[in-house]
């Protein structure tokens, strides 16, 4: 689970008082409003400690880094991508539903998931954050293809593992692309929507591959009607 992230942080740093409690909420508190404000570039430690009200050295033996600290700071927002409304158990409804929430909380809160993926770039391999984010997830779209397979979603042959890895490349890849500007942050939803479509209709049969591609050519129509405003 994203959660998972911001435990791993908190192993070492139980907190032993209320007083502590609150000079971390108010951290995190800051953190966020920080990175709401200036964006990923824009925070630094030296600001978040004086506007938190410690020294730097606590920042650093609270979280380790600045990555680290922002990443606990936005736990809950990172958390609701995989967590929003739709289906729930396993299966390709549930897979395009978790993404469709994920697609419309980037948007709503563009500064967290530009913070996030820059912090994913640029850790080490060892990092937990790529245990999180990138093998938690491809494990996680498995499972629904797994489901799938099961239950007579997907063609013969199709390689689940493999294909799990094509959908996080398919997400990730496009949230390169906006941060780059070559996708629009207001076509952000449509366009991850239907490229995962447009990955998942070639490998699926029977009912479900209809439902996929009528949900296709509603987002292709409200993609079109979109850029026509």
């Amino acid at each position: 689970a994203w959660s998972s992230m911001a435990t791993a942080l908190a192993e070492n740093r139980t907190p032993k008082s209320e007083r502590q409690l609150e000079r971390e909420a108010n951290i995190l508190a800051v953190a966020r409003e920080a990175l709401t404000e200036k964006g990923y570039d824009g925070v630094t430690m030296n600001a978040l400690a004086e506007q938190a009200g410690v020294v730097k050295k606590t920042l650093y033996n609270l979280y380790g880094s600045k990555d680290a600290l922002l990443l606990a700071a936005i736990s809950e927002v990172i958390n609701s991508y995989r967590g929003g409304a739709g289906p729930t158990g396993r299966g390709i409804a549930a897979l395009v539903a978790g993404r469709v929430a994920a697609s419309r909380r980037i948007v709503e809160t563009p500064e967290y998931a530009e913070a996030m993926t820059k912090a994913l770039v640029q850790a080490d391999p060892a990092h937990p954050l790529i245990q999180v984010l990138l093998r938690d997830a491809v494990a996680d779209h498995a499972a629904h293809l797994e489901a799938a397979r099961a239950c007579g979603e997907l063609q013969g042959g199709v390689d689940v593992a493999e294909l799990a890895e094509q959908v996080a490349a398919q997400g990730w890849g496009l949230i390169l692309l906006w941060m780059k500007g070559l996708v629009p942050l207001e076509q952000f939803d449509t366009r991850s929507r239907a490229g995962l479509l447009a990955l998942l209709i070639p490998v699926t049969r029977g009912a479900c591959r209809r439902r996929l591609a009528e949900m296709l050519e509603q987002t292709t129509f409200a993609h079109r009607g979109g850029n026509e405003r």
